[in-house]
């Protein structure tokens, strides 16, 4: 710290935000924030339309088992925010499954349990090493699992063919079977829907998930600087250029931009920008809706319905009256889907709309286009980052080389990891990537 190094920060998200209350909390003074909107939160942050609904850029949840991140939390949020629990149910046949799938197959037609029985018992012993997703889900799942869930929700979410895609972001994210566990659900006829690291969670009592986030705009303001996007970064001489002319130097960067994006737009060789082009995402859209009136009873205390069937263009609805009753004006109600597309497979506006209208009537969640009193839709550039098979190979020479030049590329696709890309984990890559800069 005596050395006094220059640090700039590129993003304002989860990790750039990190990185600035790690600087701010050892008083560390020579520092600047550059981000290209007016607003902190990122891919995080929340927006209010002009009929008074608040949307997130999808579902958003605060949980860690970072005694770091929740001592920040709370101390930002100082209380106001709500515990819930994440009820998550399946829409598929026309009616809904707790979710994870696997363990309340109990729910489906007789032929379609003998069929995931079935093909459970078969891989139960099986000591093959899957080569990638899809591999993975028939030697752990088995065929009908796969076939009724996993396959089809996950070529949605991902737009993207499970064989090209890695097993080894799962972690606790998929929840394997359990043949016993199965067959005692299914024979006494049990729920499991506590599953998870994250089914109990906090969530902002008003201005939606990024509330939390632009709570630190008062507390970096000294360093912060908005409205300011990235034409180019020389890091032979360690200098930023902006679009509006003016330019920064630096002695530690900590970018939490795209990273095909730093790359591309950087003076690395052509080697290091093929592994960045390499790397691959797919593209999204959340779609809000306010309605008018009270919310379904069927809809009541459930955060999210999750979609597996082709006639569905999107793959997740989230309940945002579930959240908090402040993100809806009051005798309304809300919901958003997620839509996941890659540059093979994106639909139309205009299609969409119509796909969530035909739901929403067919299933009596309203009876006409006229209790429908907002709209709000997001197209999102970089939705998922997508764990491909060759992912790790080329983030690790485009880190490596990015090391070598003192850059820190941290965040959801600033570290290209969907399996540490949460808010908390993007959080504390930011703070780490302080604590690392700050002991050289």
């Amino acid at each position: 710290m005596a050395k006094n190094k220059k640090i700039v920060i590129l993003g304002g998200g989860p990790a750039g935000i990190g990185a600035g209350w790690r600087l701010k909390e050892l008083d560390y003074q020579n520092w600047e924030l550059y981000e290209k909107e007016d607003f902190l939160g990122g891919l995080s942050a929340s927006f209010k339309d002009k009929k008074g609904f608040i949307w997130d850029n999808g579902g958003h949840i605060y949980f860690s088992k970072s005694d770091y991140f929740n001592n920040v939390f709370n101390k930002i949020m100082a209380g106001d925010f709500f515990k819930k629990e994440r009820r998550q149910f399946i829409w598929i046949e026309n009616k809904l499954i707790p979710y994870p799938f696997q363990n309340h197959i109990r729910y489906l037609e007789p032929r379609e349990i003998f069929e995931c029985l079935k093909g459970m018992m078969e891989v139960q012993n099986s000591k093959k090493k899957p080569k990638n997703f899809l591999e993975f889900n028939l030697m752990t799942m088995g065929k009908g699992i796969t076939k009724y869930f996993m396959r089809p929700y996950n070529e949605k979410i991902w737009s993207w063919p499970l064989e090209d895609l890695s097993y080894k972001w799962i972690g606790s994210r998929v929840s394997v079977v359990n043949l016993e566990k199965a067959l005692e659900n299914i024979v006494f006829k049990k729920d499991e829907v506590n599953w998870g690291p994250n089914y109990y969670f906090k969530y902002p009592k008003k201005g939606g998930a990024g509330y939390f986030w632009r709570g630190f705009e008062k507390i970096l303001k000294n360093n912060l600087n908005f409205n300011k996007e990235i034409k180019k970064i020389d890091t032979g001489n360690k200098r930023i250029y902006f679009k509006d002319n003016p330019f920064d130097n630096y002695d530690y960067l900590i970018s939490t931009l795209p990273l095909d994006f730093l790359v591309k737009n950087s003076d690395l060789g052509q080697t290091f920008k093929k592994s960045a082009q390499n790397l691959k995402y797919n593209s999204g859209m959340v779609i809000g809706v306010g309605i008018e009136g009270e919310i379904p009873e069927s809809l009541k205390n459930k955060i999210a319905l999750y979609f597996p069937e082709k006639k569905y263009f999107f793959h997740r609805m989230i309940n945002m009256s579930y959240f908090s009753p402040n993100n809806v004006p009051a005798g309304n109600w809300a919901i958003a889907f997620e839509i996941s597309y890659s540059s093979k497979r994106r639909l139309g506006k205009d299609e969409i709309v119509k796909n969530i209208f035909e739901y929403l009537k067919e299933n009596k969640f309203i009876k006409n286009k006229k209790e429908i009193i907002s709209f709000w839709l997001k197209d999102i550039e970089y939705f998922y980052p997508i764990p491909t098979l060759d992912r790790d190979k080329n983030l690790d020479k485009v880190q490596k080389e990015l090391g070598r030049k003192n850059i820190y590329s941290v965040g959801r696709f600033g570290g290209w990891k969907y399996e540490i890309g949460n808010m908390n984990h993007s959080f504390l890559q930011g703070v780490e990537a302080v604590n690392k800069i700050l002991s050289k």
